[in-house]
């Protein structure tokens, strides 16, 4: 099942869930080998093996969407507070004993949405595949921030 992004998985609604890591990535080419390591070494940690190859696929895919998405911005507000610059990535994993959820935060007050699919392009089937691989998915704008929060839940 999947989403058109309706659902909301805010980070408050997360909060009873045992494990729990965030990462804050610079919006630089190498944040997403970065997201991808942490993504394997903290499911390795909390025992969830099982879910290892297709979330570290989905953060991989989350993280490329959100540096395209902040390439050009000059600021961002986060959480209230406004900072100049390229704004960062944030990344956030929330598990249960068979469950995760991915939440990626970029800059851009630019929902994603499925694009047609070219078989020949080089870019344009993060969705799909993701849909593919996850149970729902969605997205949303974070309360007091610029930007946008894109999530998907694996298991």
């Amino acid at each position: 099942m999947t989403s058109s992004g309706t659902e909301v998985w805010p980070l408050a609604a997360l909060v009873g869930w045992p494990f729990r890591s965030h990462l804050e990535l610079g919006a630089l080419p190498t944040a997403v080998p970065c997201a991808r390591v942490h993504a394997r070494q903290v499911l390795w940690e909390w025992g969830l093996q099982p879910l290892v190859d297709v979330v570290e696929l989905i953060v991989s895919e989350l993280v490329t969407n959100g540096l395209h998405a902040s390439e050009g911005l000059i600021g961002s507000r986060y959480a209230g507070r406004w900072a100049p610059g390229v704004p960062p990535l944030r990344l956030w994993l929330h598990a249960d004993d068979k469950r995760v959820v991915i939440q990626v935060w970029d800059g851009s007050d630019r929902l994603p949405t499925r694009q047609v699919m070219n078989v020949g392009a080089e870019s344009g089937r993060g969705l799909f595949l993701i849909e593919a691989m996850c149970t729902t998915w969605g997205s949303y704008q974070a309360e007091g921030s610029s930007g946008k929060i894109v999530w998907v839940l694996v298991g």
